[in-house]
């Protein structure tokens, strides 16, 4: 064999071999599964001496609206409103885990407290009652007392005092009433009406001055009763003095 055959021959294997990869090499490129790239998470970069952000605040309980059945704090309990002659309150004592009792304020302004008795309550606030009321019960009671306050109904308000006297079937102080334009008649009225051998027609009012001076009026409360006529009528004030004197006459 010639040498030029001989070198055909030889380089015969290396050039199958490079047709075969030629021809596999693009068929495994085509059936490869395509994987998608891994996304990475983008860091954003904080600035040095960035606070970091507020957490959640809890909503805080504003004073003077506590409910007696809510609140365990005396910090918040109302101090701007005076209790009054028929407020209602609501009271309880933490430490006893019972739900709370309602008190009313009576006619001379004060309350029955348990374990402690009658106290004055009116002219203060739930939250000077509840301290005072604290200091009694840590007193002799309890080792350390937290006792809630609030105002559960308002009684009726009064304008003032006025005094009743003479011929009439309930004498003595009143109360004007609050928001009511409130008259020598409806006085009569509120007392019981005229007693026997009441002067109707002469009842007296006797009002004092800014000056010093005393001002007194006669109406005639039968004339307003029995005809109607409101135009004699006289509004009462704080302090006034009522008279209904008897007739001289008695038939």
């Amino acid at each position: 064999m010639t040498p030029n055959r001989r070198a055909c021959f030889s380089a015969r294997p290396f050039a199958v071999a490079a047709l075969v990869v030629l021809l596999v090499c693009p068929l495994r490129a085509q059936v490869a599964p395509m994987i998608p790239p891994v996304a990475r998470p983008v860091e954003v970069a904080t600035p040095i001496g960035t606070p970091p952000p507020p957490l959640p605040q809890q909503p805080s309980e504003s004073a003077g609206t506590a409910a007696a059945s809510t609140t365990v704090s005396m910090d918040v309990l109302d101090n701007s409103r005076e209790l009054a002659r028929g407020d209602v309150v609501n009271f309880r004592i933490v430490e006893d885990g019972d739900p709370p009792v309602s008190l009313r304020i009576n006619d001379s302004g004060d309350i029955e407290i348990p374990y402690v008795g009658g106290t004055r309550a009116q002219g203060k606030s739930p939250r000077t009652l509840a301290f005072e009321i604290k200091s009694m019960l840590e007193r002799d009671y309890y080792h350390n007392a937290t006792v809630i306050i609030s105002i559960d109904v308002e009684g009726q308000k009064s304008a003032g005092l006025f005094y009743m006297s003479g011929a009439v079937r309930g004498a003595g102080p009143q109360q004007i009433p609050f928001n009511e334009k409130f008259t020598v008649s409806k006085a009569i009225l509120r007392a019981g009406g005229f007693a026997d051998f009441a002067n109707e027609r002469k009842v007296k009012l006797t009002r004092a001055l800014p000056d010093g001076q005393t001002e007194t009026k006669y109406i005639n409360v039968k004339e307003i009763i029995e005809k109607g006529r409101l135009d004699l009528d006289v509004e009462i004030q704080p302090n006034d003095f009522i008279t209904v004197p008897e007739r001289l006459i008695n038939f």
